[in-house]
């Protein structure tokens, strides 16, 4: 089966698959300065104290913020679509704190049952959903009435490609205001992804409806960015960091 035959969803678990020790590689080696250095702390921040709740970490990968939380206390279920990296999460030592389990799945069907969260957490994965209609259908399935939603993801305002990388990112309206799809390679700390992925981006319109319609009503939007301190200390900030790449969605299920 060529890749015109095959759906979108199942192109983008064969990417995954094939890179899987790629990221596993960057994730637990700490190669990823946007995450350990920004966006995990963001995360961390707008998700708090999470000792005694239920959280389903929503695109786990290989499973360190599932982990993270599970330390803090909280009970965590791991999902992804990709099964090498549900292997790689099952098999990483489980350290003290709350329970955590992996399951291969995707987010457009959990395989839990109605109102049995009280968090879900989406880190870095709706870029790579080419809808998250369905997904967010789900989240709202599977959310206790008052559970939160934790989104982080690329910035839809502004992200183009190659942007870590100093590229223009100027969005004309007539691709902003529509699904767009960027394919590229990850390229981490110097080292270049096996396989490219397409990073999906929409306007903000489109998340906010997609929201409200799933019986979502947004908390908070924060648009995650290096301080003052690390742009003047750190040329790779000032390079790395030319607009803003990442939005935070908050969002209660009513």
């Amino acid at each position: 089966m060529d890749e015109a035959t095959r759906t979108v969803a199942e192109l983008t678990r064969e990417r995954w698959e094939a890179n899987t020790d790629y990221w596993v590689k960057i994730i637990r080696e700490g190669r990823d300065r946007y995450r350990t250095e920004l966006t995990d702390r963001a995360v961390l921040d707008a998700i708090g104290p999470c000792a005694g709740l239920r959280v389903l970490d929503a695109g786990c990968g290989e499973g360190y913020l599932s982990r993270t939380l599970a330390s803090m206390g909280a009970e965590v279920v791991g999902i992804d679509a990709c099964q090498g990296l549900i292997d790689a999460a099952r098999s990483h030592p489980a350290g003290p704190g709350g329970p955590v389990s992996f399951h291969r799945a995707g987010v457009d069907a959990l395989p839990v049952e109605d109102a049995s969260f009280d968090l879900v957490v989406c880190n870095h994965l709706f870029s790579h959903l080419q809808d998250p209609a369905d997904a967010v259908g789900e989240f709202a399935r599977v959310l206790k009435s008052g559970g939160r939603l934790v989104v982080l993801t690329l910035h839809p305002c502004f992200y183009t490609a190659d942007a870590e990388q100093g590229a223009s990112t100027s969005v004309p309206a007539s691709r902003y205001f529509s699904r767009r799809g960027i394919d590229q390679r990850f390229l981490v700390d110097g080292l270049e992804s096996p396989s490219e992925i397409t990073s999906w981006l929409r306007p903000l319109e489109y998340y906010s409806g997609t929201l409200r319609d799933a019986g979502f009503v947004i908390a908070d939007l924060r648009e995650p960015h290096p301080s003052e301190e690390q742009l003047r200390a750190d040329p790779w900030w000032r390079q790395g960091f030319p607009t803003a790449l990442f939005m935070l969605l908050i969002a209660e299920r009513r």
